[in-house]
């Protein structure tokens, strides 16, 4: 204890009182750095359409022993269940990806399985162009 003009500081509660304080900071702190290390790892869809550096490749279409495309290569539903009901599931309502039930726009569909998109990776590579197109017209007549 000192006293200072008439008045006794306890350096002892003072102490306490600036360790209590730069705990909290600390805290305070390390709690924003948590979020901002959460927030850049997920990302967020933030209507880039570029597709994510880390996607899963989709499985290539189903081949005979020849090597040559299956029934299932042209079947937009074996497509569907192959490569799409990962993230929409098998009847289109969802998941990871959005609910496709009751989509009416097929070049909108063909332009998202062509290009991805959010956290959608292009199925260019996997599909023909007019497997996309007979896929798309699936969705929208079928989910």
């Amino acid at each position: 204890m000192s006293g200072l003009g008439g008045r006794t500081v306890n350096l002892v509660e003072e102490g306490r009182k600036m360790l209590r304080n730069l705990f909290l900071i600390a805290l305070v702190l390390g709690m924003l750095v948590g979020v901002l290390v959460g927030v850049a790892a997920c990302g967020g869809n933030t209507g880039d359409t570029t597709t994510p550096a880390a996607s899963t490749p989709a499985p290539a279409p189903a081949t005979s022993p020849a090597g040559t495309p299956t029934q299932a290569a042209d079947d937009p539903a074996a497509q569907f269940a192959s490569l799409c009901a990962g993230c929409h599931e098998a009847d289109g309502s969802g998941g990871f990806g959005p609910d496709l039930r009751g989509e009416d726009n097929a070049g909108r569909v063909a332009e998202q399985v062509r290009s991805g998109g959010g956290s959608m990776p292009s199925f260019s590579g996997d599909l023909t162009g007019d497997q996309i197109d007979a896929l798309a017209a699936w969705v929208v007549s079928e989910l």
